[in-house]
């Protein structure tokens, strides 16, 4: 099938959507620009060689059908684009791995998030927790406002995460910045300069990484490196030191930016409804109801990328094998034909399944630890800082995937009312 003929089949996408989302504005408030696509139809298509995708029905089926495949190295090398040093080794990562490999890597690295493993770590987070707010209070206390991401919401997850890895405690501020600098990495639409600027501090994590595990080698502990180096000595299908690496790379990234945005979107959120940050105040048994709630309004994910492996068809609009389809998952996860008033932010709406966290092969790994994340801080964040607001504008990160926060000025009213 022909792709640029079979594409033009599908309605166009709005005249400069992408360079719109990607705009101050955009990366504010990309749900009216979501919108804006979805009215010229659940299937758009970007150019002669790509579509855009809002619509729940759509996204889903692209996420769990078989046929789709995300676009790995082979992929990458049909179209001659660079598959070979570094940066393609950090690319090839539980997001750009196909089965088999995505199996094998996956059960490598599942080992933290299990059940049982989480509930280990609970008492640990609760206590990080507590440590974070205490920081937030402090700040709050001598300056009257504190930037919730230094202090918090990139901290947190950061500290979590360093326990899982086996990252040193005292490297904490340098993780916390890999993981804002590398973000790039993920977005299909980022410039030359911020690419270049990712790809330096991807290497130099890497490296940074490389060290740690030649350590663990030596001194192997119970954390995820020394797992992984394990299943490396023991395991038929050996993986190289390098590519065990890359993955803690990507963990450590996807696992504090994707959490961070959490915190931070509840953080406005609650300031924006306050009607629903009461009602779960009073409610903290509904914490787990009210996480589904806003990952589903506002995804820290919100693009994924696939292509099929044959011709097929969405909504009705044919879609060549190989074409690149960007599923925007938090276009789905407002879809009104799937979710009542979609606009509409409500901790007491019925559960229904969102893409928040993906589907199929490639739900997120991560997955668990993020609802434990929030599930302890949350209820603690709104016993502790009632009425906690913004002091300024939050400041974005460029990119359509990732919903990644720089800074989030907050203050706390000199009076407040106890929730």
């Amino acid at each position: 099938m022909d792709t640029a003929i079979a594409l033009s089949a599908a309605p166009l996408a709005p005249r400069g959507i992408i360079r719109r989302l990607q705009s101050r504005k955009g990366r504010e408030d990309p749900f009216s620009l979501f919108e804006e696509i979805r009215r010229a139809g659940p299937v758009v298509s970007l150019g002669p060689h790509a579509l855009l995708v809002t619509g729940y029905t759509e996204c889903l089926q692209i996420l769990t059908d078989r046929i789709w495949h995300v676009p790995d190295s082979m992929w990458r090398a049909a179209r001659g684009l660079n598959t070979e040093g570094l940066r393609a080794t950090i690319l090839d990562t539980l997001p750009r791995l196909n089965p088999p490999r995505h199996g094998q890597m996956r059960r490598m690295q599942s080992g933290p998030f299990t059940p049982a493993a989480l509930e280990r770590l609970r008492p640990t987070v609760r206590t990080l927790v507590r440590t974070h707010l205490d920081r937030l209070e402090a700040e709050l206390n001598q300056h009257g406002q504190a930037d919730f991401i230094d202090t918090v919401a990139r901290a947190l997850p950061v500290a979590v995460m360093c326990g899982i890895l086996g990252l040193p405690t005292e490297d904490r501020a340098l993780i916390a910045r890999y993981s804002l600098e590398t973000a790039v990495l993920t977005e299909p639409f980022a410039d030359p300069a911020q690419t270049a600027a990712a790809d330096a501090a991807a290497a130099e994590f890497h490296a940074y990484v490389m060290a740690l595990l030649d350590e663990r080698a030596r001194t192997p502990g119970t954390d995820l490196m020394s797992q992984c180096l394990s299943h490396e000595r023991s395991s038929t299908e050996r993986v190289p030191r390098e590519e065990l690496a890359a993955h803690i790379v990507f963990l450590a990234g996807a696992g504090v930016e994707t959490t961070s945005s959490l915190f931070a979107t509840a953080v406005q959120a609650f300031e924006d409804h306050p009607d629903q940050a009461l009602w779960l105040a009073a409610h903290p048994e509904s914490v787990h109801q009210a996480i589904e709630e806003l990952t589903r309004w506002d995804p820290s994910v919100q693009n994924a990328v696939r292509v099929p492996t044959q011709d097929t068809t969405l909504a009705g609009a044919p879609v060549p094998a190989g074409t690149l389809v960007h599923a925007l998952l938090a276009a789905a996860n407002r879809d009104p034909a799937h979710f009542p008033h979609p606009h509409t932010l409500d901790f007491r709406r019925p559960p229904q399944r969102s893409l928040a966290f993906g589907a199929g092969t490639h739900y997120c790994l991560g997955a668990p630890l993020a609802r434990l994340n929030a599930a302890e801080f949350l209820p603690e964040l709104l016993r502790r800082f009632p009425g906690l607001r913004t002091a300024g504008p939050a400041t974005r990160a460029p990119g359509i995937n990732l919903r990644t926060f720089v800074t989030l000025p907050v203050t706390r009213p000199q009076s407040v009312v106890t929730l």
